[in-house]
């Protein structure tokens, strides 16, 4: 296998990263989440990632191998009068199973992290569900720490 670079999303990759997009959702919320529409990447996500593409504001990259084998998703937004920094949000990843425990989902935050930063972020912010442990290790081993705690109660 080549190695894998990762690099900014471009127009022809949008049907990988929709691919990806849609695996994410299979694996992760569609295990954890029950209320959450696994099918929304198919019938929604061409045009989330166009858009995402087109905004200056967000980061999509891929992990390539030519193939789209992973993706992440950022968007950065500037001090507010709520928020007095600078921060940057990773929306979204994923690294398929065939190619995970190869620092691709290190290096694609570390990618995220300096485009961050370059924007004048100070702080990143990411979930993750509380059962996804290899999620939580790669962000807790990139240096993310818990900061707050989202409880649910269905009615």
């Amino acid at each position: 296998m080549d190695a894998v670079e990762i690099r900014k999303a471009r127009a022809e990759d949008l049907e990988g990263v929709v691919a990806s997009s849609a695996a994410l959702f299979a694996e992760d919320s569609g295990t954890r989440d029950p209320l959450r529409n696994a099918d929304w990447p198919e019938v929604h996500g061409a045009k989330w990632v166009a858009d995402l593409l087109e905004d200056p504001d967000a980061l999509v990259l891929v992990a390539s191998d030519p193939a789209v084998v992973g993706h992440l998703v950022g968007t950065f937004s500037p001090p507010s009068d709520m928020w007095t920094v600078a921060r940057a949000e990773l929306v979204s990843m994923y690294v398929r199973d065939t190619h995970r425990t190869q620092g691709i989902g290190t290096r694609m935050v570390d990618a995220f992290t300096e485009w961050a930063k370059s924007r004048g972020a100070t702080r990143l912010h990411v979930t993750a569900y509380a059962t996804n442990n290899p999620a939580l290790h790669l962000y807790h081993s990139c240096g993310f720490t818990p900061n707050s705690i989202t409880l649910n109660k269905d009615l």
